[in-house]
């Protein structure tokens, strides 16, 4: 075949040339010089016809089907007409690299229902504790009643750390922070 007959086959007659002459032992260099057109180019324009070269099979397949090798358009090394085309599914993909691989996808499809249900638990507890702790808030609904003066004993490492926090809130009053606080932490541990 020359370069001029090679043009004139259909999108489908080049890509069923090309196998047929891999699958009888050419090589794409000796294809090339026979038709007289550039390895490239050749690999260019079946390309444009959505096939890429695979070197594993020495083949040209769909190249959206490239990573699995499920769709490849194969000659039967018998017959030399371009019509004589059977596209057949080629399993060559083993997820299972091991016997252990196997054991512990068929443990994870057994326990599927649970993993689903646990994840749903997951999410709604997500839903349920949305807390935003960067706002400080002061409920005035809870600060209720007349002011008291107390003395009160603290550890002087708890005084300072609260100051601190009393010195980065000014917008608030101390009687407010210190109040709230305890507000807040009797509603958290009554019983």
């Amino acid at each position: 075949m020359d370069k001029l007959e090679f043009e004139e086959l259909g999108p489908k007659g080049k890509i069923i040339f090309m196998n047929q002459e891999l699958s009888n032992g050419s090589t794409l260099t000796s294809i090339s010089e026979e038709i007289s057109i550039s390895r490239k180019t050749i690999a260019k324009k079946l390309k444009v016809l959505g096939y890429k070269y695979n070197k594993q099979q020495k083949q040209f397949i769909k190249d959206s089907e490239y990573k699995y090798n499920t769709d490849i358009l194969e000659v039967a090394a018998t017959s030399t007409a371009p019509e004589a085309v059977k596209n057949e599914y080629k399993h060559n993909t083993n997820i299972f690299n091991t016997k252990e691989a196997k054991n512990k996808m068929l443990d994870l499809l057994e326990k599927h229902n649970d993993i689903e249900e646990m994840l749903k638990w997951y999410h709604n507890q997500r839903n349920v504790i949305e807390v935003d702790l960067n706002e400080l808030k002061i409920d005035s609904d809870k600060l209720v009643g007349a002011i008291k003066i107390t003395t009160v004993r603290l550890y002087s490492e708890v005084w300072e750390s609260f100051r601190e926090f009393m010195e980065d809130n000014k917008q608030f009053k101390s009687m407010d922070l210190i109040s709230m606080a305890m507000v807040e932490y009797i509603e958290k541990y009554k019983k």
